[in-house]
């Protein structure tokens, strides 16, 4: 998993002596939950905290095992310098699944600020292929394809900064593998050629036009032609890439129909499907996969196993005092 550059871009973590932290503390985090939200709500009901950092403190002091475990994920994106990590065996197997969501839902408190799934007010989303039952918000989530590299939420102004992914059931059939790329690394190899560097100057530089799902519009700073402009490039987040989003900007604006922007895209489509340093992994059952949304792309090879199913939460870095 070592890449090109001086940093880890996926780290792997075992829980050790945490392992154990679901027999001692999982009591301790459903009581703190209940008190925060006044009643006991499903796992799947759940909704961002209405104050985050009082349950992370809350949390924090309920559950020790697991704030070190987060702890030690949180060092590795910010002194290690990680796109991603991974942790094999959290410890929630023989649990049900509505523990196994509360658990995963303590962690991501501890970690940062859970966001709604848009349009819906619910923090968890189940990652499964939904066939005739898919709620028509989103396609990677619900079937068994494909899914291209992309960034997640980049219609909003700032992103979520991490989001995480927790295998209840991992794909029998060997299918189903998270493909990541380090934008780090892949902004490196874009500035290897002259044309890639001309690409880059044009993210960096030019606002590109993007089709955005309906319901983000209320919370996009959308033109009145109903897009959204904002480059591929910058500092926060490093990238927004969507790759059928940016398409259908560019075709339904004549402007930036020019060779230029079509050269630019075209490498960076060939760097993703066929650039090196690809990495490519498997969550296993009971692993969770936490991702830097801000600097990593993300996709997934198709799978047919119909009983795979993960867990999606996404989550901002909590306030700056908070965390010092």
């Amino acid at each position: 998993m070592m890449t090109t550059t001086s940093f880890n871009s996926v780290v792997q973590l075992e829980a050790n002596g945490e392992r154990s932290w679901r027999a001692t503390e999982k009591d301790a985090i459903r009581a703190a939950l209940v008190d925060h939200y006044g009643a006991d709500v499903d796992g799947a009901a759940l909704t961002p905290p209405h104050d985050p950092a009082a349950l992370r403190a809350r949390l924090r002091e309920v559950a020790p095992q697991l704030t070190g475990l987060t702890d030690r994920i949180r060092s590795e994106f910010d002194v290690s310098e990680a796109c991603a990590v991974l942790v094999p065996e959290l410890g929630l197997r023989g649990l049900g699944i509505d523990d196994k969501r509360k658990c995963v839902f303590a962690l991501a408190v501890l970690l940062g600020d859970p966001t709604a799934t848009i349009p819906f007010d619910q923090v968890m989303w189940d990652v499964k292929n939904r066939g005739d039952e898919a709620s028509g918000h989103t396609s990677f989530s619900e079937n068994d394809l494909k899914a291209g590299y992309h960034t997640d939420n980049g219609a909003l102004p700032i992103p979520e900064h991490f989001f995480l992914l927790y295998a209840v059931r991992a794909a029998d059939c060997g299918g189903g593998l998270s493909l990541l790329r380090d934008g780090r690394v892949l902004k490196s190899h874009l500035e290897e050629t002259p044309e890639g560097r001309a690409a880059v100057r044009l993210f960096t530089e030019m606002d590109w036009p993007r089709r955005i799902p309906e319901e983000f519009k209320k919370y996009a700073d959308i033109a009145a032609d109903g897009y959204l402009f904002a480059p591929v490039l910058a500092e926060k987040p490093m990238w927004r890439w969507r790759n059928n989003g940016i398409r259908r900007g560019i075709a339904a604006h004549p402007e930036y129909q020019t060779p230029e922007v079509r050269q630019a895209f075209d490498i960076m489509l060939e760097q993703l499907a066929n650039g090196p340093d690809e990495i490519r992994l498997a969550i296993p059952t009971d692993g969770i996969l936490i991702i830097d949304n801000h600097i990593t792309l993300h996709g997934r090879t198709a799978f047919t196993d119909p009983e795979r199913h993960l867990l999606r939460l996404r989550f901002h870095e909590p306030a700056t005092a908070e965390t010092g």
